[in-house]
């Protein structure tokens, strides 16, 4: 067994880099026992392994080295419970918000792909929905703080010279998460929309909503004009590539 290891057999043997065991050693947190003066050859006891164990084990948790550097002065078996147990709860809080940027994810894949399918940019139409849900988020002052802005389809509603925002609750038939208040809920009615499509920046919306109602001059139309971004700028960097679907509803 041997009694000492140098920087470089330390470092391989818990499958660092020898960079690292020098910061360690720089800021405190992991020094040798020994060292040369005039070469600043570095020599560690065997013992040390488990210091070094302790280090790996809790940056694999996720602790900072300042953290570690304060926990290690006062560690004992009911301080380390306390740590574990405080870790856990952290790891829990991070891990559900992973899952819930997952669930953002797969929703606006699915959302993309459903109105992606067979698209048809020059196509205008009556279509029938039932009723959807949405959250409310208000004006465009509003918009860029709001959660719900990045984790659901944007909707855009046009109404006049105003422009406000909500986030579209898609799938219709999923199951809403706990953290929306109830309070925040909308729904836009059921009902029969004129449908089509604008592709570009969101600067010239109101043409082609213009456009849009000026084609079906048969149709009385309501005065709110409801877009849906499909592509947008989280997907697509040049907005000339933007495709919204915009809906007029059919009074």
């Amino acid at each position: 067994m041997k009694e000492y290891f140098s920087i470089g057999e330390l470092a391989e043997l818990f499958g660092l880099n020898i960079q690292t065991l020098y910061y360690y050693d720089s800021v405190g947190i992991f020094s040798p026992r020994e060292r040369n003066e005039k070469s600043g050859r570095r020599k560690y006891e065997f013992d040390q392994i488990y210091e070094l164990a302790t280090v790996s084990y809790m940056r694999r948790l996720g602790y900072s080295l300042e953290e570690i550097k304060e926990s290690r002065t006062s560690l004992n078996s009911n301080r380390a419970v306390d740590i574990m147990k405080q870790r856990s709860q952290e790891l829990r809080r991070q891990w559900q918000e992973l899952l819930n940027i997952d669930e953002a994810i797969q929703r606006k894949i699915r959302f993309m792909e459903q109105e992606m399918d067979g698209i048809c940019l020059d196509e205008i139409a009556v279509k029938h929905f039932e009723d959807r849900k949405f959250i409310s988020i208000g004006d465009e002052e509003l918009l860029y703080r709001e959660n719900s802005f990045y984790f659901y389809p944007t909707i855009a509603f046009y109404e006049g010279d105003r422009k406000y925002f909500g986030a579209y609750l898609y799938p219709d038939d999923e199951e809403l998460p706990k953290t929306i208040p109830q309070s925040r809920i909308q729904i836009i009615p059921e009902g029969d929309f004129l449908c089509g499509y604008h592709l570009g920046g969101y600067g010239g919306v109101p043409d082609t909503i213009r456009r849009l109602r000026e084609a079906r001059p048969d149709l009385e139309l309501g005065a709110q004009a409801i877009n849906f971004n499909i592509l947008d700028q989280f997907v697509e960097s040049d907005n000339e590539n933007f495709i919204t679907a915009m809906q007029i509803r059919v009074l």
